[in-house]
Parts: C-alpha cells; structure tokens; sequence
C-alpha cells in the first residue's frame, strides 16, 4: 500500500490509500466548488427515475387513505390507522424532498457536529426507496459513537456517490455494506495525534460487485474519469476525494476483480470530543402566542390554512394574503396592530423580495420571517440583506415554524444593514 499526499493516486497490488492535504489555492477552491454542482446534477439524474416512482407511490398512498378515512369517519379504529399511514407517507415524502435539496442545492462547507450515524441512516432511507429491490443493505453502526466536526451535506453528496457506483458494480443485484466504527490505524494515528486529534471516526462502504483492477485503480479520483462508458461523467470519486480533503481525512480502497470494492472514509476525531457520546435531542413544549397578530402571506391555498389553524390554535391572532398586493394593502391598513409577517418568496406576479422592500417602505420596522422552496442559498441570503429576521426554508413542520415566530416576535426585528 502506497501512500499518496499529493491527491495522486497509487496503485500496490490493489489495495489504494490516499493521504489528503488541505488546499490553499483559491483556484483550486472554486474549481473544486464546481465540480460540486456539477456531480450534484448527475446524482440527480442518477436518483430522479427512483424518486418519481417513490413519489407515485407516497401520494397513492395518501390519495387511498383519505378516501378510507371519509368511509370511516364513524370507525375510531380504522380512522386512525389510516391517518397514521397518510402521515407516515407524509413524513416520507418531506424526507425525501429534504434530501433532493440537500444534493441539489449549492451550499459552502458548514460544520457542525455532526452525528455520522445519523447522516448514514438517512442516506439509506433513501436509497431504500429508490435503488432495485435485488440490492440488499447491510447497515452496521458501533455503538456509542461520537459526534464530529463535520459538514453533514458533504458527507451525504460522498456517501450517495459511492452507494451509486456500488449500485453500478452490481448490475444483476448484489449487498452494499455499510459499516461506522473508530479506528486508529497504525502510521494514520501518528498522523491523527501530531494535529491534536484522537484516531479516526471510520465509514466503510463495501460492494459485492465486479471490483476494479490496479490499473483503474491508479485513476478512479481523476475528475471526468470513468469506466461507465456514456452513463457517466466521472465526477463521483473525484468530489468523494474532495470531500476528504476538506475535512483533513483519507481515503482508502481496497479492490479485487470479481470479489468487490470497499472504501474507507477516515475523519480525524478532535481529542476533546473524540469520547463524548452523540447528543441528544432535548424535548420540550412548542411555545405560544398571547393574542400578536401575524400576517401570513401565501399563495398556496392548503398552506395557508396550515398556518392559520397552526398559529390560531397556538395562541396567535392572523391575517391572511393570497399574493404581494393584497399583503401590502393588508399590511397598509393594519400596521400598527401587525406584529409580525410570514411572507412567501415564491409569490407570483410579485416577487417575495418585492414585497419585502415595499413592507419596508411601509415600515422600516417591519418584523419578517421569510420562507422559501427554493433550491438556491441565495434567496435566503437576499432575503436576510434586504432585512427580514428570519428564514423558513421548506417543508418545515412546526416545531421549526412556531420557534421562530415566538424568537421573532420576542426579540423584534432586525436592524437593517
């Protein structure tokens, strides 16, 4: 086995490690940035086939309980095992949306600490729902794990590259194996414990497929190389590699012909937090509103409702507009008693951004929480520049809604830049 720190890679036998540095071109950034995107489109278009059928069957599911419950309106029993299915599929359907923009979306790294045994459930969630159904997974998590400094989305775009090309290894059906574990791994310790780290959180994604020979081998992290003929651009490997070297990992692969491929993602673990177990999720009470008036401004319908009932039922007063003009005129006649606005930046006719720059011209104080579909940062960060105290990005449920509409309201709008 050779080690490599220079990004080349160097084939022993048919074993692989890569050793990362971390760049410090800005050139080498951007270019890296846009290999990104453009590997997200392929992911894309790899996944898109399995989701709509996915997506069918979510809303069949839906659209067969719903007739159900109205026969069984009079039927307490059945009535709530069909409304546990049509939220079950719901839930399915918001994971599945969250994930699409997740690949899709063009973000900067953003660490936070991350739960990689989370990350890795969520990713075969989806898999599950989209890969052929003669592709078995075999999902192995130690326990205990602790979390890492890491960017979450990162290691979703890594881990789905290398699920797809295992998929591809395996064109008549076969097992990816997925295993997170620690490590410290010989010379890779030493390494670990000279940048003040304490060995090595490890996720290992295995295939029972056609495996590679040395000679592919040496050029799998190439950008635009690939063995896939025209179904692919070759960008897989080459972001998995750039994600490591983002995080300050390794990389190493161990492949034979006929007998598989596995690739093993080594992230440093920070010594002062290498041990402390996953955090967990503090449960406590949605909070409430005393009679402020909210105006919500959404253009679609079921939406709409959904806020009205959710924030009336929590203690809140609102008023509701169906597009920018109405939410202006609204806003116009009511601002004194108007505490704080839920506006839509997908308004047709005019724009969510136009909107909020007529409120402020209205108000310079007017107190906005922003939500959006939309795949691009960029909306938000439009929305934050122009004033508005907050961003809702959807589907968001209403733990997240009620949150910041209470922090909002609690601690009034944002000074403008």
């Amino acid at each position: 086995m050779n080690e490599n720190i220079d990004g080349k890679s160097s084939a022993s036998g048919e074993t692989n490690f890569f050793g990362i540095n971390r760049p410090h071109e800005s050139s080498e950034q951007r270019s890296e940035k846009q290999l990104l995107q453009l590997q997200r489109l392929e992911a894309l278009g790899t996944l898109v086939g399995g989701i709509a059928h996915d997506f069918n069957n979510i809303l069949n599911v839906i659209a067969g309980h719903v007739s159900l419950m109205e026969r069984w309106r009079t039927d307490p029993e059945r009535f709530k095992r069909s409304y546990e299915a049509v939220r079950k599929a719901t839930e399915r359907g918001a994971n599945t949306a969250k994930q699409l923009m997740t690949f899709a979306r063009k973000t900067n790294v953003a660490t936070d600490r991350v739960n990689v045994g989370d990350v890795v459930q969520e990713i075969i969630d989806l898999l599950k729902e989209t890969f052929p159904e003669n592709i078995v997974f075999d999902v192995r998590i130690e326990a205990g794990m602790p979390s890492i400094p890491a960017d979450p989305n990162q290691i979703h775009q890594a881990l789905l590259n290398l699920c797809v090309n295992a998929r591809d290894a395996m064109p008549k059906g076969g097992t990816i194996g997925i295993t997170v574990g620690k490590s410290r791994f010989g010379d890779m310790d030493k390494r670990a414990h000279s940048r003040g780290s304490d060995g090595y959180l490890v996720i290992c994604v295995s295939d029972t497929g056609s495996g590679m020979e040395k000679e592919i081998l040496e050029h799998i992290f190439e950008p635009f190389y690939t063995t896939k003929g025209g179904f692919g651009t070759g960008l897989g490997l080459a972001v998995v590699y750039g994600v490591m070297k983002s995080h300050n990992g390794f990389i190493d692969v161990n492949s034979a012909v006929g007998k598989g491929t596995s690739f093993s993602l080594y992230f440093p673990m920070p010594a002062k937090i290498a041990d402390m177990p996953p955090e967990e999720k503090q449960q406590y009470d949605l909070p409430t509103g005393h009679g402020e008036i909210i105006l919500a401004i959404e253009d679609e319908g079921p939406l709409k409702d959904f806020l009205h009932t959710i924030l009336t039922d929590s203690g809140y007063k609102v008023l509701l507009a169906s597009n920018g003009l109405e939410g202006l005129q609204t806003y116009k006649e009511h601002a004194k008693e108007i505490d704080l606005v839920i506006l839509d930046m997908g308004l047709p006719e005019m724009s969510g951004t136009e909107v909020l720059a007529g409120l402020l011209l209205l108000n310079p104080n007017v107190n906005v929480i922003s939500a959006s579909g939309y795949l691009e940062p960029e909306v938000e960060r439009e929305a934050m520049d122009i004033g508005a105290h907050d961003f809702l990005a959807k589907p968001y449920n209403i733990e997240e809604l009620l949150t910041k509409v209470n922090r909002a309201i609690r601690t009034g709008p944002r000074p403008i830049p």
